[in-house]
């Protein structure tokens, strides 16, 4: 996983913590469960606000395919996160 995030916004902000429900986490980590939420939307035909954009999240995590493709890709992610 480090080489497929490697230049990434993804990996820039995974270093930085934001405060959620009274504890710190990543930034990345944050961005990451979102996306994932909004690609499996995306992929039931739901855009999950007016501004969302698919190519937004190609672009912050630097992966290709459709929206289910890029869905598996994070929880692959996720999972390699929540390991560590």
């Amino acid at each position: 996983m480090i080489k497929a995030i490697d230049g990434t916004k993804f990996q820039a902000d995974l270093g930085k913590n934001i405060n959620v429900n009274g504890g710190a986490m990543p930034v990345g980590y944050w961005n990451l469960i979102v996306s994932i939420r909004d690609c499996k939307l995306y992929s039931k035909g739901l855009k999950p606000h007016r501004n969302w954009e698919i190519s937004d999240v190609k672009w912050y995590f630097g992966v290709k395919g459709n929206a289910q493709q890029i869905a598996e890709v994070l929880e692959k992610y996720q999972h390699l996160l929540t390991q560590e």
